[in-house]
């Protein structure tokens, strides 16, 4: 048997205390540089920009906006720019310059209620096809919007007339191996989870895992559909092959359980 000290172990290398509560945290691209999204007692959002030096966090710069900040991405800039793309509790979709912050470069009402996860491909040199940038909300709905084009989403996956709505926790980009294909998978509060095909505009697979889904991540958003990861609360997480799918079963999985709480993004 293996000792506790040959095992793997997770070490703090650096630790930051911090005076508000952080909902997202983002490494910028090709930098010792992070970026820490919250809301601040007095409910504003805060965005806080940090660098690695010797071992320790460095505060280069805070900013505070309007509105509670609960999500970032950087999947749908280019390396040169390294844009953040936030969604906040209003609801709103905002692309900022993080060398003048002071306005968006782009900004859209996106949804009716807080925006609560969101991601990014076609940037970083990830993914083919144009960039996009996928929004999953309270509303029950899910956005994915080209940065190019403003106000109007390029796709709006709802549920249909009559259908309760499910606070959406978590979305994902996936499948973007060349310029038509590409997939959006969404995880609900109430354990449903979602993968809606953006090539032929429609649900292609659901399932339901009990638990309200976390987090979900492909192992690769460039390349053919592969494992698909989701967390739940309950401490769970359930791995998709997604390189078969059957007829009426659907993807293969396994499940298990490593915490006795939740598993957050």
């Amino acid at each position: 048997m293996s000792s506790v000290s040959e095992r793997p172990q997770v070490v703090a290398h650096a630790q930051q205390a911090l005076s508000y509560t952080l909902f997202d945290c983002k490494w910028v691209p090709r930098s010792a540089r992070l970026l820490c999204l919250g809301s601040a007692a007095r409910g504003t959002g805060i965005l806080q920009l940090y660098e690695l030096r010797s071992g320790r966090l460095a505060l280069l710069r805070e900013i505070e906006k309007p509105k509670p900040l609960k999500c970032g991405t950087f999947g749908a800039t280019s390396l040169q720019q390294r844009y953040l793309a936030t969604g906040d509790f209003g609801g709103n979709l905002n692309i900022w310059n993080l060398e003048a912050p002071e306005i968006p470069v782009y900004s859209v009402k996106g949804h009716k209620e807080i925006i609560n996860s969101i991601d990014g491909v076609g940037g970083l040199g990830i993914g083919e096809g144009a960039p996009e940038i996928v929004t999953g909300s309270r509303d029950g709905t899910v956005k994915v919007w080209d940065p190019r084009q403003k106000d109007t989403p390029v796709a709006n996956m709802e549920p249909a007339e009559g259908e309760s709505k499910r606070d959406c926790w978590t979305v994902a980009f996936g499948n973007a191996y060349n310029q038509e294909e590409r997939v959006v998978c969404a995880g609900y509060d109430n354990g449903d989870i979602k993968l809606f095909d953006l090539k032929t505009m429609s649900l292609r697979w659901e399932t339901s895992i009990k638990n309200g889904v976390c987090s979900v991540e492909f192992d690769r958003k460039d390349v053919n559909m592969n494992k698909l990861v989701a967390t739940s609360l309950e401490g769970k997480f359930h791995v998709f092959d997604m390189r078969t799918q059957h007829p009426t079963k659907g993807f293969a999985s396994v499940s298990e359980k490593v915490w006795s709480d939740r598993i957050s993004q």
